[in-house]
C-alpha cells in the first residue's frame, strides 16, 4: 500500500514517486486559467472529474462545458487545453492520467481558428 499526500503541486502522484497513473487534485479553487496551460495531447486517455465550479476545455476545437458532477474523457491524440475557468465561481477538479511516463504531454500549436486566408 502507498499513500501520496498533498505537496507543494496538485500532482499527487505519478512516475516519479512510483505511480503507474497519474493524479492531481486542485485543492484549492482555481480562478482563473493557469499561466502555463498549453494546447496538447497524451498517448493515453485523461479524465477529467469535475467538483465545484464551472470552466471550459477545449477538445479539438470544441469546447466543453466543465461543472460539477460531470466526468469528461480526452481521448488519447485528442488536443485539448482548459480555456476559461469562471471568474466568479472559480473550478476545482480532479486529473487522472491512465498511464504516468515522463515527457507525457506532447504540446501542440494552438488549432487554426479559421481566420486566416487560404494561400
Amino acid at each position: 500500500m502507498r499513500v501520496y499526500r498533498e505537496s507543494a503541486s496538485p500532482w499527487r502522484c505519478g512516475h516519479w514517486n512510483g505511480s503507474p497513473i497519474e493524479i492531481a487534485l486542485t485543492t484549492d479553487v482555481m480562478m482563473c486559467v493557469p499561466a502555463g496551460e498549453a494546447y496538447h495531447y497524451h498517448d493515453f486517455h485523461e479524465y477529467y472529474v469535475v467538483l465545484h465550479g464551472h470552466a471550459t476545455l477545449s477538445v479539438e476545437g470544441t469546447d466543453v462545458p466543465l461543472e460539477a458532477g460531470i466526468v469528461v474523457m480526452v481521448q488519447p491524440g485528442e488536443r485539448h487545453r482548459v480555456t476559461w475557468i469562471d471568474p466568479d465561481t472559480g473550478a476545482r477538479w480532479i486529473v487522472i492520467k491512465e498511464r504516468s511516463v515522463p515527457d507525457g504531454k506532447i504540446v501542440v500549436p494552438e488549432p487554426d481558428d479559421g481566420s486566416q486566408p487560404d494561400a
